[in-house]
Parts: structure tokens; C-alpha cells; sequence
């Protein structure tokens, strides 16, 4: 059982229903990578960040007062216009040299670090309350 689902089964005993995407969005394929991190400028946020098919996806979960849970999550992606948008989807397609393929999970865990870095100040300076950020990211408000 994945992350997602013991959430689901938690807020179900609670008599909470989570939203499902869309299907064009629903995405129930294993990401290929996936890292996790506390936040060093934002206290008591966390981040999950993953490498679905070819784009990374960032859960952000921010701590609140209110509520049953406490906190809120957020799903950010980069939006087509965004030039880091191609760039682990080029990395995970090129067939290069042996030399190349040796050293290309190194590579797509680097990459991913930092276009998560770059999501995760993105995010950040934009307006949680308005939700209204940049727009190389586009972000969704999960619970």
C-alpha cells in the first residue's frame, strides 16, 4: 500500500473523502525515483518529491491550525512554459555512450534535486492564500 492510499484509508475512517484528479490527470504508475525532504527555510513543511514518467512532481505539505489533519498538501508541476519542463524527459530519452549510461542515475537524481530545489522556490513565492504563483509552476491544492 503506497503513501497515498493509507492516507485515503486514514481520512476515510474519518469520514473524509479525498478528491480523485481527473483521469487525464491520475497517475497510479510507480514514480521512478522519489526523494524526501524536511524544509531548512520553512519549519514543519515536507516535501515528496517524485519522478513520475518524465516530469517531477513536488508534494508540498505544509503544517496548519485548523483542520482534523493539521496540514495542507499541495501537488506542484512545472508548467510547459517553464525551460526546465523538457529537460529530465531529454535526459530520460537520449540514448548515448556507454560512458553516458554509466553515469546517468547520478545524472536524473541531480537534475531532479535541483529542478525540485527550483519548484520548491517557486512555490514559495507565490501566494498560498490568493493561490496565485508563477507561472512556470502550476500548483494544486490536495488537501
Amino acid at each position: 500500500m503506497d503513501m497515498n492510499e493509507q492516507l485515503e484509508r486514514i481520512l476515510a475512517n474519518l469520514g473524509v473523502e479525498m478528491e480523485q484528479p481527473p483521469a487525464e490527470e491520475a497517475d497510479s504508475s510507480p514514480p521512478v525515483a522519489t526523494i524526501f525532504q524536511s524544509s531548512h527555510e520553512q519549519y514543519g513543511v515536507l516535501y515528496r518529491l517524485d519522478l513520475r514518467g518524465q516530469q517531477p512532481q513536488l508534494r508540498v505539505i505544509v503544517p496548519v491550525e485548523s483542520g482534523t489533519l493539521k496540514v495542507e498538501q499541495y501537488l506542484v508541476r512545472l508548467s510547459e512554459c517553464a525551460p526546465a519542463h523538457r529537460w529530465l524527459a531529454d535526459l530520460l530519452t537520449y540514448s548515448g555512450s556507454a560512458a553516458f549510461e554509466r553515469g546517468r542515475e547520478a545524472l536524473v537524481y541531480h537534475l531532479l534535486q535541483a529542478v525540485g530545489g527550483l519548484m520548491q522556490d517557486l512555490f514559495w513565492a507565490g501566494d498560498l492564500e490568493s493561490r496565485c504563483f508563477p507561472p512556470e509552476i502550476a500548483v494544486q491544492h490536495l488537501i
